[in-house]
């Protein structure tokens, strides 16, 4: 069973750190598994960006309040807003180009 989310937590997370990733995913999408290996190694390289793998199943109405329909959904939060969002055909090397920007804007 996936963890189940309250929206508050998950803006909790967003608005307390500089920079957050939601991953949206799925057991049932077979990208979200391959895609999902190449998000953590982005994460690694940017140790300052707060996580949350969000799995559909259990939080439906959550991913609909992020206007996540389609599957796998990365969105990437700055200073508590929307900067970064990918779904579907995600290209981790434009990601993690986009990231690496507005974390270095952040950390120098």
């Amino acid at each position: 069973m996936s963890k189940r989310y309250l929206k508050e937590e998950v803006e909790e997370l967003i608005n307390s750190n500089e920079m957050s990733l939601i991953y949206f995913e799925s057991d049932t999408c077979g990208v979200c598994k391959v895609i999902k290996p190449g998000v953590n190694e982005i994460l690694k390289e940017y140790p300052n960006i707060k996580s949350l793998f969000i799995n559909v199943e259990g939080n439906i109405k959550l991913a609909a309040s992020y206007n996540v329909f389609t599957l796998p959904a990365v969105i990437v939060f700055v200073n508590g807003k929307e900067a970064i969002r990918q779904a579907r055909y995600i290209n981790l090397d434009e990601i993690e180009s986009n990231i690496d920007r507005y974390y270095k804007f952040i950390n120098e």
